[in-house]
């Protein structure tokens, strides 16, 4: 049990971190803040916010033999809400929050999983005790791909690829193992919402021995059927991670990172609910070909990295998505781009507005520099949707 000294401290730290927050900017400054109080919260002694993995399902649509029950959390909003989901307005607001949070994280990174595949890193997150992990489609590529899963305590496990969605970028991989394993279940209502506070976990830039998965809290700022929009700070290597509610449960799970590292999109749960069946028994139908479904929702070009501004000039990749366009193409992890398509890029803004300008299926031309040396890629762009 930690002194009450350090208590005294991290809550002095951070009232300081989120008051400044909400004067300045609501995502990077309270993700180091949080991320460092969650791997010094072990020894809090959890009480009325302890995860319960014995969920209570509902009768709802959800609640059938083909997902694990314990994989399944449904939450009384009378009871088991946090009091706000507005910005705090006092220092009691605060310590709730605080408590809220750091009495969850332990529980949530353990369940919290780094996965390779190949020379590529992502994340993922335990949802049953069987084994059934919820990750990104871009993170493991194809069904039947054999994965290795890094646990916090270095534990590796082999797994298989059991479903994807493309489309959607969610995919389900199924622990070779019997298990039990520590795990974290779905939410089945009350799901994210704009305003709604929310943590993201994962493990930026790959798995590392120094140290558990990277906590940021922040906000739900839009939601659509396919995507939820917040302000957690994500980077490379995030991707596949989960994004929990402050009620015990998995609410979406990491997809795409936008041009800024604090506006960052995620696959809601509810598509993992709603395509269970289907995602693990392999690739989802394409909805396009039943002619009772809506129409296919606008796509956009993919070119399947992350990045961020190199020193100087150009825009260094730090992550290849695997079985993507520019993987595909031979460009890796550590080249720099200069040009798009002839174009001079500068930084990973210029890069994002150059691809804006293509459509999925168009073949472009990316110059990189590797080991101090130019080289000329031609790249068939994917798509996506947001």
């Amino acid at each position: 049990m930690k002194s009450y000294r350090n208590r005294d401290i991290e809550l002095c730290s951070f009232l300081i971190v989120l008051t400044f927050l909400l004067v300045v900017d609501q995502s990077s400054i309270l993700a180091q803040g949080i991320s460092d109080l969650g791997s010094q919260s072990r020894g809090i002694n959890r009480t009325a916010m302890k995860i319960t993995t014995e969920a209570k399902v509902s009768d709802d649509d959800y609640s059938n033999d083909q997902i694990p029950k314990q994989a399944l959390k449904q939450i009384d909003p009378d009871k088991d809400r946090i009091p706000f989901d507005d910005l705090p307005l006092s220092a009691e607001d605060l310590k709730i929050l605080e408590e809220a949070t750091t009495e969850l994280i332990p529980d949530y990174q353990a369940a919290t999983v780094n996965i390779q595949v190949g020379g590529g890193q992502g994340s993922g997150v335990v949802i049953s005790p069987e084994g059934h992990i919820l990750t990104a489609a871009h993170v493991v590529g194809k069904v039947g791909n054999s994965v290795v899963i890094v646990f916090t305590d270095g534990r590796r496990h082999r797994a298989t690829v059991v479903g994807v969605d493309v489309r959607a970028d969610a995919a389900i991989v199924r622990l070779d193992g019997k298990g039990p394993y520590k795990f974290i279940p779905m939410a089945t209502n009350e799901f994210a919402k704009p305003g709604r506070w929310v943590v993201a976990i994962g493990h930026p830039n790959g798995y590392e021995t120094s140290r558990l998965p990277v906590v940021r809290l922040g906000r739900t700022l839009s939601i659509t059927p396919r995507t939820i929009q917040t302000d957690c700070s994500l980077v490379g290597g995030d991707s596949g991670g989960p994004l929990f509610d402050l009620n015990g449960r998995v609410v979406g799970i990491h997809s795409r990172i936008g041009v800024s590292n604090s506006i960052n999109y995620h696959v809601p749960v509810q598509v993992y609910l709603n395509d269970w069946e289907e995602l693990n028994e392999g690739d989802t139908r394409d909805e396009d070909s039943d002619n009772n479904s809506k129409p296919a929702p606008p796509r956009k070009a993919y070119l399947g990295i992350r990045g961020r501004d190199a020193t100087g000039t150009g825009c260094i990749i730090t992550e290849v998505s695997p079985n993507g366009p520019a993987e595909d193409a031979g460009i890796k992890p550590g080249d720099i781009i200069t040009k798009c398509d002839g174009k001079n890029v500068k930084n990973f803004g210029e890069l994002v507005a150059a691809l804006k300008a293509n459509q999925p299926d168009d073949e472009i031309k990316i110059t990189v520099r590797r080991n101090n040396t130019l080289k000329e890629f031609t790249v068939k762009l994917g798509a996506t949707e947001l």
